[in-house]
């Protein structure tokens, strides 16, 4: 069975920044660049170093732009010099990484490449990030003169602007393709022009609208290929009239409204390669550089015989939506028609579209009575307020009775002071009766909920609580309130299952949900008024039906009867357990004196019995010490003697203490690997633990096999410790309550092995008590390897 992992903490705001700046300049796996080699060749020269390095530092690691003198592209962070460059400000020189703490026993110093001098200056954006560093390293070690320091840093600037112009140069390069996609893909023709009207440019519209090729217009005057001369001249003559002065026939018929501050679309009839007549909207816009000099134009031809088409495609269209779509036009001094109405008209009103066009009045006859002024009034105020149209109201239809519409409409203000409305009409009575039927739905389930015995609680996306039944409310004291999560514990009375710890509010079953948890039997305490109510916590997130997850709830189940039993039961074991204890210990004691012989010689027809006594008198003892024993983790009663002490003495010493017991299962222990560590533990209650993993694992393997110890880390300052053997391993039965008080794989009054189901509960309390975590990994068959897990600490060469 795997270990549950922690979830990381996130990131601090500062270093997302960072990262969104380094993914910024888009440079992260990219090919090597000359550009970027010249300078690592530049910083190694300067400094006398074998390598030299731009260095870019992510999330989990350091990954090298520029590297000369080192083959491999990247490290892990954890291991990078820098890591530290890219945390403090200016350059950071490490003059022997050999007798600095911070990289002695690095994987990078003790081996390849065996660093011993490292100078790093940061690579900083403009926005003041350290994105990563130029760095330089020596195997030998040195240290840098105000020279190669100066020179070093001024380099990581000229690194820096290369980052800019490479990110600006992309970034010009994206606008271009970018312009020249918008081009192409434009359902109008578009030209450019030189400022003198030569045709410097054609998109595809163009091409197919015209009939000629891109190399054909090329160079060509844009009026002289496309406009008929005669509609120029009377064009121009037009505009000498409108501006007071003459206009030439040409280029300045479409230019010269722009100079008088006006940009005019006007219908032309463009001529065709085949000399055929080509209706259009003509469009026509300057372009300027960036200090406003006239570089040409964009004339945009709008294809109106295509707009033809799309008209009869909008009528095909419309017939095929479930309901009306109109154009209505209400006018300044009250009057409105219908610029277009679908056909759909008689199915939502029961009246064809000549009777309705040319005003609102037959419609509005329609709605029912109680409705009337409530539509008018909406209308009215969407027109006032530019806003969106939306309304369900009914409709007394000749053919069909009374049915449910909604109605919505986007209004818009015309040059004329008129409001036009683009909308949609659709029937939606069967839709209505569906949300009647599932309103009752809703109240059925609200009373349900109300009335059951268990307290459930909702929130939604945004921690806000949508749901307190009747039983939740009972049980806090109060109903929902909007109030942020953090203040739930405090509010809602929330503590854990002993009734005296507060909850913390990333602790609460509901937040965990939310986050993603799923939670099951969760043992926790209400304290209303002094008085404790323990309650077993089940949470699911919720999902709505596009699968995002919208919420979670949890549900509270009362256990505080069968916990009040549990604390009698466990009462009288320990009262028991303490009164057996004395007379026991008496009775083992003598026991163990007759059968040592220490009395006298016994009978030889008594042995055999009082050593059957006495072993199981011992047995009894052990008994009762794993019951008072775990009568004090659940109390929290036991005291804990916590110390830093090297882990390998502690686990040869469980050796040594469990090797005869071993042996008289004819088995072996063996201690394998161990790192150099130091764990905080109570040395007493550690062997505890190990004994009693050593000694199951003695128990279950087959005879003549071996029982192997060892350690490893599993995180920088984390070490766990395994007993693995070879003996038939967990059934997957017993899997989830290996852990529990009591557990026993073979439960019968025959089984081989025996044991107080106690010692794993008993060790689980006592490593989750110096802030550990046990776990098991096994196959049915192939034996099985338990451990736990400590925060552990290097230790100094002088502790080894």
């Amino acid at each position: 069975m795997e270990s549950s992992k922690s979830i990381p903490a996130p990131a601090p705001p500062r270093e997302l920044s960072r990262l969104a700046a380094l993914l910024r300049y888009e440079i992260l796996d990219t090919p090597d660049e000359s550009a970027f080699d010249d300078f690592t060749q530049l910083a190694a020269y300067i400094c006398d170093t074998p390598i030299a390095l731009i260095s870019l530092v992510d999330d989990h690691r350091q990954w090298f732009k520029s590297r000369l003198g080192l083959d491999v592209n990247e490290t892990p962070r954890e291991l990078s010099f820098c890591t530290y460059t890219i945390e403090g400000q200016g350059l950071f020189e490490v003059e022997d990484a050999q007798r600095d703490a911070r990289f002695r026993d690095n994987p990078l110093v003790t081996g390849d490449p065996n660093i011993r001098f490292y100078a790093g200056a940061p690579l900083t954006s403009p926005d003041g990030y350290n994105l990563g560093t130029l760095c330089v390293i020596d195997r030998q070690p040195r240290q840098l003169n105000e020279a190669q320091r100066g020179a070093l840093t001024r380099l990581s600037r000229q690194i820096m602007r290369l980052f800019e112009e490479r990110l600006q140069a992309h970034r010009y390069a994206e606008q271009a393709a970018l312009q020249q996609a918008l081009l192409n893909s434009a359902a109008s023709a578009m030209l450019v022009t030189t400022a003198d009207g030569h045709i410097s440019g054609v998109n595809p519209t163009a091409e197919r609208l015209f009939g000629y090729s891109e190399q054909m217009l090329i160079g060509q005057p844009l009026t002289s290929a496309l406009f008929p001369q005669e509609a120029l001249q009377r064009r121009a003559t037009i505009l000498g009239i409108e501006l007071g002065e003459p206009i030439e026939p040409g280029f300045a018929v479409l230019t010269a409204p722009l100079f008088e501050g006006r940009r005019e679309t006007r219908e032309w009839r463009l001529l065709h390669r085949n000399g055929s007549g080509v209706p259009v909207l003509l469009n026509i816009s300057a372009i300027h550089d960036e200090r406003e000099l006239l570089r040409g134009y964009i004339v945009s031809a709008y294809d109106l015989a295509h707009q033809e088409h799309l008209q009869l495609r909008l009528q095909q269209i419309a017939a095929q939506v479930p309901g009306l779509l109109f154009q209505f036009c209400w006018r300044p001094n009250g009057d409105s028609s219908f610029p277009y109405l679908s056909e759909g008209v008689e199915d939502i009103y029961g009246l064809s579209a000549a009777e309705i066009e040319p005003s609102i009045g037959p419609i509005y006859a329609r709605v029912h009575p109680d409705d009337r002024e409530h539509v008018l009034a909406s209308i009215r105020h969407a027109a006032s307020t530019l806003t969106p149209w939306y309304f369900e109201h009914r409709i007394d239809h000749p053919r069909k009775g009374l049915i449910w519409v909604e109605a919505r409409a986007t209004p818009m203000r015309q040059a004329d002071g008129s409001v036009l409305w683009h909308g949609l009409v659709t029937d939606i009575t069967e839709r209505k009766a569906e949300q009647l039927e599932l309103d009752k739905q809703q109240e059925m389930n609200r009373r349900l909920l109300e009335a059951l015995s268990e307290a459930v609680v909702a929130c939604d996306a945004d921690c806000n609580l949508t749901l307190f039944n009747h039983t939740a409310r009972r049980w806090h004291g109060l109903d929902a309130q909007q109030i942020a999560p953090e203040q739930w514990p405090g509010v809602y009375h929330l503590y854990h299952a002993d009734g005296v710890t507060p909850m913390c509010p990333e602790e609460v079953p509901l937040l965990r949900a939310l986050r993603g948890e799923h939670i099951r039997n969760l043992e926790m305490t209400i304290v209303l008024h002094g008085t404790p109510r323990y309650v077993l916590a089940n949470a699911d997130p919720m999902y709505a039906s596009n699968g995002q997850q919208n919420g979670a709830v949890v549900v509270l189940h009362d256990i505080t009867e069968r916990k009040q039993i549990e604390i009698l039961q466990r009462d009288f074991v320990s009262t028991v357990s303490h009164e057996l204890r004395t007379p026991l210990t008496s009775i083992t004691a003598s026991l163990g004196l007759i059968c040592g012989r220490v009395m006298g010689e016994v009978p030889e027809h008594l042995q055999e019995l009082l050593d059957i006594a006495h072993q199981n008198s011992k047995r009894l003892s052990t008994l009762i010490d794993d019951l008072l024993d775990i009568d004090k983790l659940y109390a929290g009663k036991m005291r804990f003697e916590l110390r830093a002490q090297p882990l390998q003495p502690l686990l040869e010493q469980a050796l040594r203490s469990n090797q005869g017991y071993a042996e008289s299962h004819a088995v072996s222990i063996e201690l394998r690997d161990c790192p150099a560590v130091s764990i905080t533990v109570d040395a007493m209650r550690l062997e505890q633990v190990l004994s009693n993993l050593l000694s199951n694992a003695a128990k279950y393997s087959p005879a003549g096999e071996t029982v192997a110890m060892s350690a490893r880390l599993v995180a920088p300052q984390r070490v766990r410790v395994s007993v693995c053997d070879k003996g038939p391993g967990i059934t997957e039965a017993f899997r989830k309550r290996i852990f529990g008080k009591f557990a026993q794989a073979d439960s019968s009054d025959t089984r081989k092995q025996g044991g107080t189901g106690l010692g794993l509960a008993i060790s689980k309390e006592l490593i989750e008590h110096m802030d550990g975590e046990i776990g098991f990994d096994s196959s049915p068959g192939a034996g099985a390897c338990f451990w736990f897990e400590l925060p552990c600490h290097a230790l100094n060469k002088a502790a080894q």
